[in-house]
Parts: structure tokens; C-alpha cells; sequence
């Protein structure tokens, strides 16, 4: 998780500051880290997460089966998707967002864009290694030592991936799809159907259980609301706008 905090905060970041050889320039507006809610209300909102399934209830039970039953993916073309997505600053997962979007995004050709994501990021990813924190739920991998796409789960016991509940990609696939939708209305299919699959694919993975994902989901909509009442975000979203309506058209993009 501490992983995936870091590439929400580098999501915006020039090229140069993601090097350690070159000093990171000076960016305009919020410095990184910075979120629209401070952090207090921003975690105040894990109120609305419920607990994940009671081991041995029936609930718990179906998560389990569901997550054996994936072994029948592993290998296959939502696994090798899964695989293009373990970082959301990956090549292939900014193609499949910029595919959603109908615009090239990056740092260079789209700041305002690439600052929003980075914004609401800050605020999502510290309230979501509190609630991992606090439930301290296993990966479903370490139950029966079962492949995983993510490389990390195989080394000392996954803990590099820290705990499972709530799902940090599920909550910043769904969150950053709301946002994106919000600057290309006309885009909110696509937008959200990618911010789903983002869940959806770290069940392919077989690094989350079902609840991991829709209640992290559920999160993410929580603080979507509340990040969306805020005025910086509403003239964030303005600016956004008027930068992709000149952002080039992605190429090798799947025919819709």
C-alpha cells in the first residue's frame, strides 16, 4: 500500500522529479502531497466503510470460493491485464485511462489534469492505509499460498503489499474515474467502466477478495462527494476541461 500512496503522489510530479539525479522543479499551485480536504475530515469519512465479512460467515465463505474459483484465470488475458496494472502510473494503465478519457494525458501535455488526479489521490490513499491498518486483513493468497499476478505476494509472505481491505487500486480506479467523468461528462461510460475494471482486475490478480474491491469502491464515493462540494475542485474541473478539449487523441485505442 505504501507503494501505491507513493504513485498517487508522483501521479502529477515532472519527469525530473522522478529521478534521484535531478532535483524536482518548483510545480505551481499545491505542493505535492496536498489534498482539497485536510486529513482529518478525508479519514473522518471511513465511518461510512463497513467491516469486511466476519471469517467463517456465510459471506466470508463465498469470498473464498470466488477466489479459488479465479484460479481458472491465471494466465489468461484479465490476469495479463492485471499484470499492466500493478502500479497506476504504469505505461499501460495511463493508456487505458487516457482510452477512457479520449485524451492523451501526462504530466507534460495535461498538468491541470494530472494535478487534480494527484490532489484527490492525497487525500485518498493516507485514509486508506488507516482503515488496512486497522483491519489488518490478510491477502487471500496467504490462505492457501495461491499464485498471485503481483510478483510481491511471493516474496516473504506479500507483505510489501501490505494488508487487503480495503482495495487501494479499487478506490483509485473508481475515484479517479467520478473525476475524469466530471471534466468529460460525455466520457462517463468509458470513464467508469475503467475505474470498475481497476477493481475488478485485482480479483483477476487474486491479490483482493470481492469485498476488498466494492467496499473500497464504496470509500471512494464517499470522498468523491466530498472532495466534489469543494471550490478549488470546481475551478480545478474548469481548467481540466479547457486543457483536454486541446489533448491529443490517444492512439491504439480498442475500437468502442
Amino acid at each position: 500500500m505504501r507503494q501505491l500512496i507513493a504513485a498517487l503522489l508522483l501521479a502529477s510530479a515532472p519527469a525530473a522529479a522522478q529521478t534521484a539525479t535531478q532535483p524536482a522543479p518548483a510545480m505551481a499551485g499545491p505542493a505535492a502531497g496536498t489534498g482539497y480536504l485536510t486529513p482529518r475530515p478525508a479519514q473522518s469519512l471511513l465511518r461510512l466503510l463497513p467491516p469486511p465479512p466476519e471469517p467463517g460467515s456465510p459471506e466470508a465463505r463465498a469470498e473464498i470460493r470466488l477466489y479459488k474459483d479465479s484460479r481458472r484465470g491465471i494466465g489468461g488475458p484479465l490476469w495479463n491485464k492485471a499484470v499492466g496494472q500493478l502500479s497506476v502510473t504504469s505505461p499501460a494503465f495511463v493508456q487505458q485511462l487516457s482510452c477512457a478519457l479520449g485524451a492523451k494525458i501526462g504530466p507534460q501535455t495535461t498538468p491541470a489534469t494530472m494535478a487534480i488526479l494527484r490532489r484527490a489521490g492525497a487525500d485518498l490513499g493516507p485514509a486508506i492505509n488507516a482503515a488496512k491498518e486497522y483491519y489488518k486483513r490478510p491477502r487471500p493468497f496467504t490462505m492457501d499460498r495461491g499464485k498471485a499476478c503481483d510478483p510481491d505476494s511471493a516474496v516473504d509472505g506479500g507483505k510489501a503489499l501490505g494488508f487487503s481491505y480495503p482495495s487501494g487500486h479499487a478506490a483509485v480506479g473508481w475515484l479517479w474515474g467520478l473525476i475524469l467523468a466530471d471534466i468529460r461528462p460525455e466520457r462517463s461510460a468509458a470513464l467508469l467502466h475503467f475505474g470498475k475494471q481497476t477493481g475488478d482486475l485485482r480479483m483477476a490478480c487474486r491479490v483482493h477478495y470481492l469485498s476488498d474491491v466494492t467496499h473500497g469502491r464504496l470509500f471512494a464515493t464517499g470522498l468523491y462527494q466530498a472532495i466534489a462540494d469543494h471550490a478549488e475542485y470546481k475551478a480545478d474541473i474548469s481548467r481540466a476541461a479547457a486543457e483536454l478539449s486541446l489533448a491529443p487523441v490517444p492512439e491504439g485505442c480498442p475500437a468502442s
